[in-house]
């Protein structure tokens, strides 16, 4: 059986806040990152997980790596609820996914829809597909779930776009 407060006091590095507040049920003041393989954000629905010397890992509750059944999986006492309480005011990176016709100042349009609504754009790659269309892909700041769907409803109007997406990388 895995003690939580062993695990998170065998940390040396000191507790943090997790911005936004994430709360995780039954444990104070522990080390929290997020997970980078599903990019959890304010809004979505989450859970923890207990690693080994690194505090409590936050995944989106759908993530590939949780386990549907928690009960049943190998280690079901390292998995714990958690959930966001929202003050506001802080920013995540999420990346999204465009597909769009491909036409001469589409990536222009594209950095200037975020320019005009004052989303930082921290990556972006583009390139041509064989078909004809571009696939974009960008990293961009958000404050959660909410502002990202404001986000693609803007990228989505943009001429020649065919969809765009939350990627999970």
């Amino acid at each position: 059986e895995i003690n939580v407060r062993q695990i998170i006091e065998s940390n040396n590095r000191k507790p943090k806040k997790a911005p936004e507040g994430v709360i995780v049920e039954g444990v104070d003041n522990c080390l929290i990152k997020f997970a980078h393989c599903c990019g959890p954000l304010p809004g979505d629905d989450i859970i923890g997980f207990i690693t080994r010397g690194h505090g409590v890992s936050i995944h989106k509750r759908d993530c590939t790596n949780v386990p549907k059944d928690i009960s049943s999986s190998e280690e079901p006492d390292r998995w714990i609820r958690a959930y966001w309480t929202g003050s506001g005011g802080e920013y995540f990176k999420a990346t999204l996914f465009i597909l769009a016709i491909n036409r001469s100042s589409l990536l222009a349009d594209v950095t200037t829809t975020l320019v005009n609504m004052r989303v930082a754009l921290h990556n972006v790659n583009a390139r041509e597909l064989k078909d004809g269309n571009c696939e974009i892909i960008l990293t961009v700041s958000t404050e959660g779930t909410e502002h990202l769907n404001n986000i693609i409803a803007k990228l989505s109007k943009i001429d020649n776009v065919i969809e765009v997406d939350r990627a999970n990388i």
